[in-house]
C-alpha cells in the first residue's frame, strides 16, 4: 500500500533523542505514513539505535557523507510516496493526535500547508511550561519582518507534496535558516497556510540547537535576506530597511546575549538604526 504521508528525518550525531523522537511517530493515531530517516554521516551510536527499528517495514534508512541538513531533507524527499509532506527534526517529539489531527485539517480546509503551537522541553524531555504560539494565517511579510519566525519550525507543519513542484527544495547553502527560505518561497507563491491553535508536538530546547549558533545564524540570515533582495520579494525600499533593520537588532541581542561579544552586538545595534532609525523606540522600551 502506498503511503499517504512521508515522514523525513535527518539525522546527524542524535543518539541521546533518536528513539524518542521515532518512538513520537510510532505511537500516532494515524497510521498510514512512511517514515524516511536519513544518516547525514554520524559519528556516534545514532545508527545502532535506529538500527533497533528496522523490522518495521514502514521505516527506510539511508546514509550519506555529511553535507548538512538541507541535503538530507532533499535527499529523503526524493524517496518519498506520501501526498503529504512532514520534515521532522531528530531531537522533536510529535504528540500521539499530531499527524490525525493535521492531516484531517488539510483534507478539510482549502489550504497548502498547516501548522500548530508547540510547548519547549529540555534536553530530558521536561517541560519548560512554555508554548510557541503561532498566527492563524500568516504572511510573507510576517516572516520578513522576524514577526512570524515561529512558524518556520520544520516539525510542526505538514505539506502537500505538489507544493515543492513550484518551490523548489531546500537550499543547500543553507542550514539554520533553510525552513525560513522554504516558507518565504511557500507564502511568496500565495500558497495557504494556516494554524491548528493547539500544542501537536514538542520542540527541544538544549546546547546542541541550530539556533545557539550565533555565527551560523548571522550568516544564514544575511544570506537569506539578501535572496529575498535578490527575488524582489520586499513591498518597497522603506519595507526593505525595516526587515534588515530588525534583523540586525535581532543578531545584535543574539551576539549580546548568547554569543558573548558584546563588541559584535554593538556592532549590528548600529547597523539596525542605521537601516532602520525607529527602530530605536523599541530600544528604549527595553
Amino acid at each position: 500500500m502506498i503511503p499517504e504521508t512521508s515522514i523525513i528525518i535527518p539525522v546527524y550525531n542524535a543518539e541521546k533523542y533518536i528513539e524518542e523522537t521515532i518512538l513520537s511517530v510510532l505511537n500516532q493515531t494515524y497510521e498510514n505514513w512512511e517514515l524516511i530517516l536519513i544518516n547525514d554521516g554520524s559519528n556516534d551510536n545514532t545508527e545502532g539505535i535506529i538500527q533497533h527499528y528496522l523490522t518495521n517495514t514502514k521505516i527506510h534508512y539511508y546514509r550519506q557523507n555529511n553535507s548538512g541538513v538541507s541535503a538530507a531533507r532533499n535527499f529523503g524527499y526524493s524517496q518519498s510516496k506520501g501526498k503529504y509532506i512532514s520534515f521532522l527534526d531528530a531531537d522533536d517529539i510529535w504528540n500521539s493526535s499530531n499527524l490525525e489531527e493535521k492531516i484531517f485539517f488539510l483534507k478539510k480546509e482549502p489550504i497548502d500547508a498547516v501548522y500548530s503551537n508547540c510547548d519547549l522541553i529540555d534536553e530530558n524531555s521536561v517541560n519548560t511550561n512554555k508554548t510557541l504560539t503561532g498566527s492563524k494565517t500568516p504572511t510573507l511579510n510576517d516572516i520578513l519582518t522576524i514577526k512570524g519566525n515561529y512558524i518556520t519550525a520544520p516539525s510542526g507543519i505538514i505539506f502537500k507534496k505538489e507544493i515543492f513542484d513550484t518551490i523548489g527544495m531546500f537550499d543547500t547553502n543553507l542550514s539554520n535558516n533553510a525552513d525560513q527560505d522554504v516558507w518565504i518561497r511557500l507564502l511568496a507563491n500565495n500558497f495557504k497556510l494556516e494554524l491548528i491553535n493547539k500544542s501537536l508536538w514538542k520542540y527541544r530546547v538544549h546546547l546542541n540547537n541550530m539556533s545557539k549558533n550565533i555565527s551560523l545564524l548571522e550568516k544564514d540570515s544575511i544570506y537569506l535576506m539578501e535572496k529575498v533582495n535578490k527575488n524582489n520579494l520586499f513591498e518597497s525600499q522603506f519595507f526593505k530597511k525595516q526587515c534588515f533593520g530588525k534583523l540586525y537588532y535581532m543578531l545584535a541581542g543574539s551576539w549580546w546575549k548568547n554569543g558573548n561579544n558584546k563588541f559584535r552586538g554593538l556592532y549590528f545595534l548600529l547597523k539596525s538604526i542605521w537601516n532602520y532609525p525607529p527602530i530605536t523606540l523599541q530600544i528604549i522600551k527595553k
